[in-house]
């Protein structure tokens, strides 16, 4: 009988084995991550940044993984609290038995009981519809730069938004509409 474990980890409370599938994978699959200073990347983010960890796995094997990260953004003329949903995978062997979805699911939902303003994603635009149907907003055309206002590149990745409180959803028109700095595509 197949039995997932299915867990929410705080920073510090992610077992090494389960944090180091996770980062073997992102280094197989998102190999640009791990240039310069993070060649040797141990963290999937900074452990400064109030990651939390969403697992599923199966007698210590990671099936699927997910993770939220928080920070403060200035935009617009406001500063909002921001989670950066990401690192969203599943292992190929486990694909195909709705691991992804689960995964996903856990996290908004955990994004919908948060402090947060909003949450964002950047995802390819065939990855759309995957992440709609858990109540992601798609922002196209919306302008993502990596960087400073002063300086910063062009992100064209699809940016796909929740609006969590009030503020967050007074702001969506200025989310959609204005240039959208953040300090590396999550």
């Amino acid at each position: 009988m197949i039995m997932i474990e299915r867990r929410i980890y705080r920073q510090d409370e992610l077992p090494e084995s389960l944090m180091w599938q996770a980062v073997s994978f992102m280094r197989v699959q998102w190999p640009s991550i791990f240039k310069g200073p993070l060649r040797l990347l141990k963290h999937t983010y900074p452990p400064d940044m109030g990651t939390v960890h969403f697992t599923l796995s199966e007698e210590g094997v990671l099936l699927s993984y997910a993770s939220v990260m928080r920070m403060d953004l200035p935009h617009a003329g406001e500063r909002h609290v921001v989670h950066g949903f990401g690192n969203v995978f599943t292992f190929p062997p486990y694909r195909g038995e709705g691991l992804g979805r689960q995964v996903v699911d856990m996290a908004t939902g955990f994004l919908r009981d948060s402090d947060a303003d909003v949450a964002g994603l950047f995802c390819a635009p065939g990855l759309e519809r995957f992440y709609a149907a858990s109540g992601w907003e798609a922002l196209p055309g919306a302008v993502t730069r990596v960087g400073t206002p002063e300086r910063s590149t062009a992100y064209g990745e699809l940016r796909m938004m929740l609006f969590l409180s009030e503020k967050g959803r007074q702001a969506r028109t200025a989310f959609a509409g204005e240039p959208l700095h953040v300090p590396w595509p999550w």
